[in-house]
């Protein structure tokens, strides 16, 4: 009598890789139908004043007044890219709040997706499938992307943007003009949008550049990434060109950097005071001299960078303060009644699990070494939580980082995985690209 073989069950992370697309589609759908369903229970009402702000901005655009604002005439205060985005929605619904938070609704389940094809690059696809989960459930993310804010929308154009790059500078890229032409265009938008990432458009090329230049192809990288520079600056250059016409003045983005920037830097400031700090004695100097949009903005900039020369080693802790309070789970509040211990709770527990994570796949670099695309997603999240402590943090401006550590994240996870399967000592890591 014969015994039949064992059963031998099929391995989780065998079905979760095999299933992957599956699984990030589902992650998508749920996390559209989970932010839509916040959306209407947020409904019509603008709790905060960049709300209330970007909202206007919108409504004249729609109406044909251009970017302007009541009664007031044509300004640069904010970054233009997000109201442009709003203004469509806010159009065809008659100017409907709902309507336009779907701009962060859809954005946010793109951002999805794409979370899931970088990772799938960087990794494999079950680890893709998993970056794709962890950020449709992600709180803070969902949160942000059914307010008025611009940040959500900023991290669907900075993973669009590094998407669209990778496979640009890639050798089996079928579509170069089209990857290179939409790379660039989303890189002009994302400046438009939140110009603090920038840099981050600037360091992407450089390092995609340089982690190829020993490829036979890499004097088509080197072109393609000189042509999408260029593309990039077709947004922004166009803004610069208006902002001439109609302020008359150069203002690259926006006019709000002074004032940010002394939010973040005055004798009154401190590690959480962020758009709540006490400038009270600078804008009634500033309203004495009776500045315009462009002058007050630059008065600004110039106090902050006066305190800040003539007190180097305050400014210093400070800044080290606030990159250290980037990485909390909680704001200060400028706004009275906002405070919710559950939501610090939730904040808490989302937040600081990923953190970890992330900084357990850096750390553990030598037994998993990191590919190019984690390299630089790593650097990414360095690069901007520096950038933010210039000015001042809080959690909402967080957030696209938040999205770049849960791919880290997600990346550590699938190596764990890897290592259980494989057996002590055997990484078993996939050759990624």
């Amino acid at each position: 009598m014969t015994t039949a073989p064992p059963h031998t069950p099929r391995r989780p992370a065998v079905w979760w890789s095999t299933n992957a697309p599956g699984i990030a589609l589902a992650a998508v759908l749920l996390n559209l139908a989970g932010t839509l369903g916040l959306a209407v229970v947020l409904g019509g009402e603008l709790r905060y004043l960049d709300e209330r702000d970007y909202a206007a901005l919108a409504a004249a655009l729609a109406g044909g007044d251009g970017y302007s604002v009541a009664g007031s005439g044509p300004t640069a205060y904010r970054p233009p890219g997000y109201p442009f985005l709003l203004a469509p929605f806010h159009l065809v619904s008659g100017g409907s709040v709902f309507a336009m938070r779907l701009v962060g609704v859809l954005a946010m389940a793109g951002s999805v997706w794409l979370a899931f094809l970088l990772v799938r690059r960087a990794h494999s696809a079950s680890a893709g499938a998993l970056a794709a989960v962890l950020l449709a459930g992600y709180p803070l993310l969902a949160y942000t992307a059914t307010a008025l804010y611009p940040q959500v929308p900023a991290f669907f154009l900075l993973l669009l943007f590094l998407e669209l790059t990778l496979r640009a500078t890639s050798p089996q890229s079928r579509h170069l003009g089209v990857c290179t032409t939409g790379a660039g265009l989303a890189a002009g938008l994302l400046i438009l949008t939140v110009p603090m990432f920038g840099p981050s458009v600037l360091l992407t090329v450089a390092a995609v550049v340089c982690w190829k230049r020993r490829d036979p192809g890499w004097g088509t990288v080197l072109r393609t990434g000189a042509v999408l520079l260029a593309v990039a600056t077709v947004l922004p250059a166009a803004w610069c060109a208006r902002n001439a016409a109609m302020v008359h003045a150069f203002v690259p983005v926006s006019t709000n950097n002074g004032v940010n920037l002394l939010l973040g830097n005055n004798p009154a400031a401190t590690t959480t005071s962020g758009a709540g700090g006490d400038i009270a004695s600078y804008t009634e100097r500033a309203a004495q001299l009776e500045l315009t949009e462009v002058e007050l903005d630059r008065f600004y900039r110039d106090e902050a960078l006066d305190w800040i020369t003539a007190h180097p080693a305050d400014a210093a802790v400070l800044y080290a303060d606030k990159v250290l309070h980037t990485f909390s789970f909680r704001d200060e509040l400028a706004t009275a009644g906002q405070a919710d211990p559950l939501q610090d709770l939730v904040s808490a527990l989302t937040f600081y699990p990923v953190l970890a994570l992330a900084g357990l796949r850096v750390l553990l670099l030598r037994r998993w070494p990191l590919t190019p695309t984690e390299k630089l997603v790593a650097w990414l999240v360095v690069c901007n939580a520096l950038l933010l402590a210039v000015f001042f943090t809080r959690l909402r401006l967080r957030t696209p980082v938040d999205g770049l550590l849960i791919l880290l994240a997600a990346t550590a996870v699938a190596n764990l995985v890897q290592d259980r399967w494989a057996g002590a000592g055997k990484p078993g890591r996939m050759q990624a690209r």
